[in-house]
């Protein structure tokens, strides 16, 4: 079989993807083409109309998936979320809180071009996870005064990541994790 023709197969397959790949490389085109938008004015002057233009998907597939173009956000959420949380758990990380700090900072700093885009729709960190601790996550507690003491810190910490963020994110990671260690030391969580 000529190079050629097995191309064509190729492309023809793409055409027989089942209904949930369809709506995934649908919602991955939706969310790349928001990212670029976002980029260039704020969530709330893109269009549906933008959107699906940029993305290359139909409306109607827009509105298969999708009922706003904030729901594409909560999606970007709930997977930063969810990848932190289950990074951030790892035995190691709970056992070190210089490592945890720096791990959070490498998470933020590699899913940076996803984040700001975010920030810059004035959502917040604590947005980005659902306004759930992720201290509480990692370290759950039945103690209401642990919780209060896990959000406070988380939200400090937020800010700190933050900040760093918006500002260029010029510290090394190493540096800022040391400094979130040495800052927050005295949570009994992080000790």
């Amino acid at each position: 079989m000529a190079d050629n023709e097995q191309s064509i197969i190729e492309e023809r397959n793409i055409l027989r993807l089942n209904n949930a790949e369809s709506n995934k490389l649908t919602r991955e085109c939706l969310t790349t083409a928001l990212m670029q938008l976002m980029k260039e004015k704020p969530i709330d002057k893109i269009t549906v109309t933008e959107l699906v233009k940029r993305s290359g998907v139909s409306r109607t597939a827009f509105y298969r998936n999708y009922s706003t173009k904030e729901d594409i956000l909560n999606n970007i959420r709930e997977e930063l979320t969810k990848i932190t949380i289950e990074f951030l758990s790892k035995p190691e990380l709970k056992e070190n809180s210089y490592l945890w700090f720096k791990e959070c900072f490498k998470i933020v700093q590699e899913n940076a071009d996803v984040i700001r885009p975010i920030l810059e729709a004035n959502l917040s960190l604590a947005d980005i996870f659902k306004n759930q601790s992720i201290l509480d996550s990692l370290f759950p507690s039945d103690d209401r005064m642990a919780r209060y003491r896990n959000r406070a810190v988380a939200a400090a910490f937020q800010r700190v990541l933050c900040i760093w963020l918006e500002e260029g994110m010029i510290e090394p990671v190493e540096k800022m994790a040391a400094f979130c260690n040495d800052t927050f030391k005295e949570n009994p969580v992080m000790k």
